[in-house]
């Protein structure tokens, strides 16, 4: 250490410090989640009067009741998705197509407000919403839901779509239209797989928005069995909250399961998808 200079040994002793600090940080923000699997797995008597200890004996029956009581809205919510995604990855990626390569009347003004929305707290919109979806007559019904997804979704779609596309060389498009290329194929065999990294960037960000989502479900879905698992979970800890809080437990580590899975397996996607999305725009 002595030929190091005071500056680097400084230098050195606060990195040091900061890593530790940081390391101890990630290490409390585990606590909950680890204090929820714990709890997850006592009985009720072990919740009160042991709460930070493990378990003395692992209640596996806490999440088989759990899980049948929340299956079915799991499948529904996950249905939702899938459908919403879709049609966001679909129309995203024609309307980030058309703003990439196209010219047409009030483009420019087009794309400014889209950006302004961007701007607009989904909250705002709530009422308008809700109004509009009483109108169709659509309450209480899963379009409820899907159609705002949709609608919501299209906005950073669009825009990350279209920022990426812009950086696919305009070469390709002129040699595969001289080749008798139209459009359609255009944005399904040069496009689509040049972007790539980007959809699947919003696909996730997409999944993880949807999933969450609380308001709006609880607002326009009154039946259970129509219901997303984020507002049924309210519904499921009022019936368990006195008799079975680890039943409560097993099902928040249930309902999280499908996010933590969805985040082990596409992290990677999901990172090279904003590098691109950063580069080329």
């Amino acid at each position: 250490m002595k030929h190091w200079g005071k500056k680097k040994w400084r230098e050195f002793r606060f990195q040091t410090v900061v890593e530790i600090l940081l390391v101890i940080f990630l290490l409390l923000s585990f606590i909950p989640i680890f204090l929820t699997l714990f709890m997850s797995t006592k009985t009720n008597w072990e919740i009160f009067n042991d709460f930070f200890a493990p378990p003395r004996r692992i209640i596996w029956s806490n999440y088989t009741k759990a899980f049948t009581y929340l299956f079915r809205n799991m499948a529904n919510t996950l249905g939702m998705i899938v459908v919403s995604v879709v049609a966001v990855l679909a129309l995203s990626v024609m309307g980030g197509f058309a703003f990439a390569t196209r010219r047409f009347p009030g483009k420019g003004f087009l794309y400014f407000m889209i950006l302004v929305l961007l701007m607009i707290p989904g909250c705002l919109y709530l009422a308008a919403n809700y109004t509009l979806i009483k109108d169709y007559g659509l309450l209480n019904s899963r379009l409820a839901v899907i159609l705002p997804w949709i609608a919501g979704g299209l906005v950073m779609g669009t825009i990350l779509c279209r920022n990426s596309i812009e950086g696919v060389p305009s070469v390709l498009y002129e040699a595969a239209r001289l080749e008798g290329c139209n459009d359609f194929h255009l944005l399904i065999d040069i496009t689509i797989p040049l972007v790539k990294p980007i959809l699947s960037t919003v696909a996730i960000m997409k999944v993880v928005d949807f999933y969450n989502d609380y308001i709006w479900p609880m607002m326009v879905i009154q039946s259970n069995d129509k219901q997303l698992v984020t507002v049924i979970l309210k519904v499921f800890t009022g019936l368990n909250s006195s008799s079975g809080l680890g039943i409560v437990y097993a099902g928040y580590v249930i309902a999280s399961l499908p996010l933590l899975i969805l985040f082990t397996f596409t992290s990677r996607m999901y990172m090279e998808g904003l590098t691109a999305g950063a580069i080329k725009g």
